[in-house]
């Protein structure tokens, strides 16, 4: 029996509540191994503030102008 027939199996026998549960932890596994096959580079502290920094400003109703946005979009 291979490893899939055995997982496939064992789901079979989950109540709806933990089946659930399970689907989450694959689904959460999935994306976690997607983002590790990015590459993804890790900020530096001062670009995490700027991140951070930018992100308040939008909760707090301060977005971006269009007009900036234009701007940007021409270079």
């Amino acid at each position: 029996m291979t490893t899939l027939e055995k997982a496939i199996n064992l789901l079979k026998v989950l109540s709806v509540e933990k089946l659930q549960i399970a689907l989450y932890i694959l689904e959460s596994l999935a994306v976690k191994e997607q983002i590790e096959s990015m590459g993804v580079e890790e900020l530096t502290p001062e670009e995490a503030l700027i991140v951070d920094a930018a992100i308040l400003e939008l909760e707090n109703g301060l977005g971006v102008g269009a007009k900036d946005v234009w701007r940007e979009a021409e270079v």
